[in-house]
């Protein structure tokens, strides 16, 4: 029998391998470690909360925390909302957006380590 070339192969509806031998990893999941770490005085908070005043007052931390309002107190304050939940947030995406853009991530991925800043 002879040999297929790529166009014979290619009308027979064989695909031929682009890296014959080698195998691509595949990508697994990912933890974007700035993006987490955001989210850290948010969930100290919502513990701290949860300690004094029970799941009421973490309810309440959490809510002050993402939108600014306390319903416990009735106020709005974005201030705090900056401070303990959407401002920390922000920062650990726009931490995660440079890592990237300096390909910090590239090289943490050759490490083999499933992580990204």
């Amino acid at each position: 029998m002879a040999k297929q070339t790529a166009l014979t192969a290619y009308k027979a509806g064989v695909r031929a391998a682009k890296n014959p031998g080698k195998r691509r990893r595949r990508g697994g999941m990912t933890i974007p470690l700035a993006t987490v770490a955001g989210f850290a005085p948010l969930v100290a908070n919502v513990i701290g909360g949860f300690r004094v005043g029970g799941p009421e007052k973490a309810l309440d931390n959490l809510s002050a925390g993402l939108t600014g309002y306390s319903f416990q107190a009735g106020i709005w304050s974005p201030l705090y909302a900056l401070k303990w939940g959407i401002g920390p947030i922000l920062m650990g995406a726009f931490v995660s957006k440079l890592a990237s853009r300096f390909g910090v991530n590239r090289v943490l991925a050759r490490t083999g380590l499933p992580l990204r800043i």
